[in-house]
């Protein structure tokens, strides 16, 4: 894995140093760049005589000012490495800053962003005692929005296959370009969840002429707030931020009730019997999405999705049939009566057996449970909120899928993505519920297809959030 390490140019005044903690690391698995970017005629001299000096592991180019925005988005597509690790050119890497986020991204490949501490150093060098300006610890939720934008700050990792996924580094023209790194920490996390490194991996250097003395608390405010509101936009969250300083508070706002027409339906085969039901209840032609062509088990409903565009989707394994149209419309209507963002009913076989498959407990592989549920019969029967949810019928609002980037294709087992996939929801604060249905019956084998490797993976990814393992 190589490190693409990268610095915008502006000042010179301690470019230098900041070069030299570069090649001072313990890892070689790096390579810098920098860009001048219309900087001062110090900064020019240095970055004129490191490019003379022809290190194959350093790339500079120069340009003119484009912003700090710019600069990152210039520097990160000409850049290759599986991680990008952005440094400002007054600051300094500890020597094992490299070594010790290469560790981490090892040992969790899934994340979109690895973001370790930082202190802090004066004009000299010196750690300063400073109390941190920003938390440092998980980012908070409410309905599928983070409240405390301002939980971020370098140092942090970003992994590449993440980024991709991004529209980049943007930034506020009207305030120089800046606010991109917030923002890319939003984009990121609907990509997919970050993980931490207790440990200071970055010295921030107290200066008079730091970039960020130039922008006001007022600033900050106005750059978080549009950036609240930007993302309930994209995303589609029916929340309104109702307050203009972080930690921010979100209303709900009304949304129309969920109907069948306002459906879209992922299939798992063409021409298999899910699909089959769909139009014996007279669901529309073009609401139905069969995976055709795709390899594997654990890819056709992301493979689906990508050609919906309704405010809800309902993934349907190939066993499952809805024998009325009552029934279909039931379980939609159930996302709103259960308040659900997430929903699913409790599936039955066709000789009436419960669906079977082992608890995620602790997830610990020492005990397995069945699914206990009564018939759904009279006014009584109440709705489950477990922390997982079966995947052979899911029916889900459209903004979950953006704000977690849906089911990971990459680094969870086909057989737990569903469990994952409802992890993640809870994770961003979205309701899970499980309801007593009749109509919909699962045609599939009972037998539990989770083997103990598998859980072992998907313990291994959150082990960080070990709440959200929990039934």
């Amino acid at each position: 894995m190589q490190v693409s390490i990268e610095v915008p140019v502006f000042k010179g005044r301690f470019l230098r140093p900041c070069i030299d903690s570069v090649l001072a690391q313990t890892s070689n698995a790096w390579t810098l760049s920098l860009l001048w970017d219309g900087g001062d005629q110090q900064s020019r001299e240095i970055l004129d005589k490191v490019e003379r000096e022809r290190d194959p592991r350093i790339r500079v180019y120069f340009a003119d000012n484009r912003g700090i925005a710019g600069a990152r988005q210039f520097l990160s597509g000409h850049s290759t490495g599986e991680y990008i690790l952005p440094l400002d050119d007054d600051d300094i890497l500890p020597p094992m800053a490299i070594e010790h986020f290469l560790q981490a991204a090892t040992e969790h490949p899934w994340a979109s962003l690895i973001r370790g501490r930082r202190n802090f150093i004066d004009v000299e060098g010196d750690v300063v005692n400073q109390e941190p300006w920003f938390p440092f610890g998980p980012r908070n939720y409410d309905r599928g929005m983070v409240t405390d934008l301002f939980n971020q700050s370098q140092p942090y990792l970003i992994r590449r296959s993440a980024y991709n996924r991004t529209r980049g580094w943007t930034g506020f023209s009207d305030f120089m370009g800046a606010g991109e790194d917030c923002d890319i920490f939003l984009q990121l996390e609907e990509v997919a969840h970050f993980e931490l490194v207790d440990e200071v991996l970055y010295h921030y250097r107290l200066h008079d002429r730091r970039t960020s003395d130039a922008l006001t608390p007022a600033a900050a405010f106005e750059m978080w707030r549009r950036l609240a509101d930007a993302v309930l936009a994209r995303m589609g969250l029916p929340l309104k931020r109702v307050n203009d300083t972080p930690p921010f508070v979100y209303e709900a706002l009304p949304r129309p009730a969920a109907k069948l027409e306002d459906v879209d339906f992922v299939v798992q085969r063409a021409g298999g019997p899910s699909a089959a039901s769909l139009r014996k209840c007279g669901v529309a032609e073009d609401a139905v999405h069969e995976a055709v062509g795709v390899e594997g088990p654990g890819t056709w409903r992301m493979a689906g999705f990508r050609a919906t565009k309704r405010r809800m989707v309902c993934f349907l394994d190939e066993h499952v049939e809805i024998e009325t149209r009552s029934a279909l419309e039931t379980l939609i209507r159930a996302l709103d009566s259960a308040s659900a963002d997430l929903l699913a009913p409790r599936l039955r076989g066709e000789h009436d057996a419960l669906l079977v498959r082992p608890a995620t407990v602790g997830l610990d592989g020492a005990e397995e449970c069945i699914e206990g549920a009564r018939q759904a019969r009279g006014e009584d029967q109440k709705v489950v909120f477990p922390s997982w949810l079966l995947g052979e019928c899911l029916l889900v609002r459209r903004e979950v899928i953006m704000a977690t980037g849906g089911f990971d294709e990459r680094y969870v087992p086909a057989s737990l993505q569903d469990v994952d996939f409802c992890i993640q929801a809870r994770r961003r604060g979205f309701r899970c519920a499980k309801i007593p249905l009749t109509g919909v019956i699962y045609r599939g084998s009972l037998d539990a297809n989770w083997t103990v490797s598998d859980v072992i993976e998907l313990r291994l990814k959150w082990r960080s959030h070990p709440a959200l393992l929990q039934p």
